[in-house]
């Protein structure tokens, strides 16, 4: 009973996953925008300790100088929920390929060719959003948190057969 309910559960976790991911990128940039809490926060301490700091982004400068504080630390806010939303969608992806799957090779490169399409059809599904702007940069990044949440699960799962 316990593993038929857990053969489901992963699948139902990961379409969720997939409708919430496709739900937060229908929303305007406008909709999702933190910066005007963000700049209640002490920003000449934090404008003198960022500064300094400085790079390019999909063609653009991210910085202070910018941005302003609130732009920047937003900037960095929305990269980590990148990283963080795709490390689940991945470990939700390879949970899925293991329930059905045994081959580690297919699952593995099945989970992360899986990750990458969606990834890539986020980022197309951006252009048709207003004040979005669809980024290959987003796209690695979405991939890379994707990666990290398909080792998570092949640690967990060679750790778990090994007690």
């Amino acid at each position: 009973m316990i593993r038929k309910f857990c053969k489901w559960l992963f699948p139902v976790l990961f379409v969720l996953w997939a409708m919430l991911i496709f739900f937060f990128s229908s929303q305007t940039y406008e909709e999702q925008r933190i910066s005007p809490f963000l700049a209640q926060l002490n920003t000449p301490f934090l404008y003198e300790k960022l500064s300094g700091i400085s790079f390019m982004y999909g063609g653009l400068e991210v910085s202070v100088h910018t941005a302003g504080v609130a732009g920047f630390l937003e900037f960095f806010i929305r990269k980590g929920a990148h990283l963080i939303i795709f490390f689940v969608f991945g470990f939700l992806t390879i949970s899925v390929w293991r329930t059905f799957v045994k081959n580690s090779i297919i699952t593995f490169s099945g989970s992360l060719l899986c990750v990458l399409f969606y990834a890539s059809a986020d980022e197309l599904h951006q252009k048709f959003t207003g004040g979005r702007t669809p980024l290959w940069q987003d796209v690695m990044l979405d991939t890379f948190g994707g990666l990290l949440g398909i080792l998570c699960f092949l640690i967990i799962n060679r750790r778990r057969k090994r007690h």
